[in-house]
């Protein structure tokens, strides 16, 4: 099927602005991307006049489909508590695709998630990014094995004591993240594989950053709530991060220092960071809500934007495949009502690999 999308103020990544373009999709992927394109044996033909088109947004640290919404205990499958040790565990084996948040994904204008195992394990699973759509975990899935994922702080240690009745230290987290990236650096199947590390408290991201320097690995952080709070010797190790949500409850006492500014301030120190929902602990549907919370604390909107979408893409890898609307990508596009950024903006339509998936006023 060819679809022609006419006349849309369409974002440009690379000058990260709106101009008026014409983009034709075909057989799943970006066929061109013009001012003006002229095609009589198109099969759908959408005038797009005053509305914004966009790449689709990106969740970079999520557990959609992993942890059902609404569907407590028995809908969990994020975090497996009893692993014994050697024992490597796969997103991709949990995933339902049937999960009603795919749908909000949709109607919120995501088209990619980066699912990572709960945080309740140190050592969770090997990660996956796959599209809001599909019936199978083949049919949605983007990368199959992207990376592997830790986790500090008190949701493991609280996890372990309720799972064994026996108290776990950050000294004994420390122990089985060094062991394991040992396990890493050895394994030819997981030796090259990036490594995310959830961590909310400044002393576990320096933690964190000194075990990969023991190891030599390169590591991305993901939450780093207290990351003002960082000694500057630790601090100017970070390159890129996953921040976020700063949308959430605070629960617990790491994360009595969350605030928005998080972002100014990476922002402001010329830091490569990327927003995330860890859905559902904030929701899928609030994903844009991150980026509008960074634009009030002073982090430009169409920066903002870029962030969700190639920037999230680069992070994961993905570049090559989505985050942009250019040639050979593929046709992964949302439509907007006005300048996506806006609170108000509401998606007209979402489209992954070139097909129409949500259309506003679906049932």
């Amino acid at each position: 099927m060819k679809v022609l999308i006419t006349n849309g103020l369409v974002f440009d990544t690379e000058h990260k602005e709106f101009f008026k373009k014409d983009i034709l999709l075909e057989d799943e992927r970006i066929r061109e991307v013009l001012d003006e394109i002229k095609d009589p044996e198109v099969d759908v033909l959408l005038d797009v006049s005053g509305k914004y088109v966009t790449p689709g947004l990106i969740d970079t640290c999520s557990s959609i489909g992993l942890k059902e919404s609404g569907i407590g205990r028995e809908g969990n499958d994020s975090y497996e508590p009893f692993a014994e040790e050697g024992m490597i565990f796969h997103v991709r084996d949990g995933i339902y695709p049937f999960d009603t948040s795919f749908r909000d994904a949709l109607e919120a204008g995501v088209t990619a998630s980066h699912v990572m195992s709960g945080p309740e394990s140190v050592v969770g699973a090997v990660t996956a990014v796959i599209h809001s759509t599909g019936s199978t975990f083949e049919e949605m899935c983007m990368v199959e094995d992207l990376g592997i994922s830790f986790s500090m702080g008190d949701v493991p240690k609280q996890a372990f004591f309720n799972a064994t009745g026996k108290p776990l230290t950050r000294m004994g987290i420390a122990a089985e993240m060094r062991k394991m990236m040992q396990v890493l650096n050895q394994s030819t199947y997981l030796k090259d594989k990036p490594i995310f590390i959830r961590c909310h408290r400044a002393d576990d991201l320096e933690t964190a950053l000194r075990i990969a320097q023991e190891v030599d690995r390169t590591i991305t952080l993901v939450h780093a709530t207290e990351y003002s709070l960082m000694d500057s010797r630790w601090a100017n190790q970070i390159q890129e991060v996953i921040v976020g949500p700063a949308f959430q409850p605070i629960e617990r006492n790491e994360l009595m220092k969350l605030h928005p500014s998080m972002y100014r301030i990476l922002h402001e120190q010329q830091k490569k960071f990327v927003f995330a929902s860890d859905h559902p602990k904030s929701g899928v549907s609030n994903l844009k809500l991150e980026a509008s919370l960074a634009i009030r604390e002073g982090v430009p909107e169409n920066e903002a934007l870029y962030s969700l979408t190639k920037g999230a893409a680069e992070l994961l890898s993905i570049d090559h495949i989505t985050g942009t609307i250019e040639t050979g990508k593929f046709g992964d596009i949302v439509i907007w009502d006005q300048h996506p950024m806006n609170l108000t903006a509401t998606v007209q339509k979402t489209f992954i690999k070139g097909t129409e998936v949500y259309s506003k006023g679906d049932c």
